[in-house]
């Protein structure tokens, strides 16, 4: 069954959080939970502190939802230069697979029969 589009109806009176990062991710049940957390000034000005700033609570659809768009944004931002992708890691060579080693040492053995 194909999913119904959904018209977004803009809500002025929403709450707006403000968040340097995020804190959490969970999943429990049938929810992701995703804690965002701001920096602010404790009792030392060179060790700022991280106090949460809010959450948010999806169904795991949602949360899947959120990660497709926020992969398209991700690659938006590639493709336009604002973001730098690292270099692919070197490959290095793979270690030999025990199970092709075991088929060898029988037919090896099979062999001197």
């Amino acid at each position: 069954m194909a999913d119904k589009k959904t018209d977004i109806v803009n809500n002025p009176a929403a709450p707006e959080v403000y968040a340097d990062r995020v804190a959490s991710v969970s999943v429990r049940g049938a929810l992701a939970r995703i804690s965002f957390a701001s920096e602010r000034s404790g009792g030392d000005p060179k060790a700022p502190e991280a106090v949460v700033s809010g959450h948010v609570a999806m169904p795991i659809r949602g949360f899947l939802q959120l990660y497709a768009q926020m992969q398209s944004v991700v690659n938006q931002m590639e493709e336009s230069g604002m973001l730098k992708t690292a270099a692919p890691a070197p490959k290095t060579a793979a270690a030999p697979k025990k199970k092709a080693a075991a088929k060898k040492k029988t037919a090896s053995s099979k062999s001197k029969k």
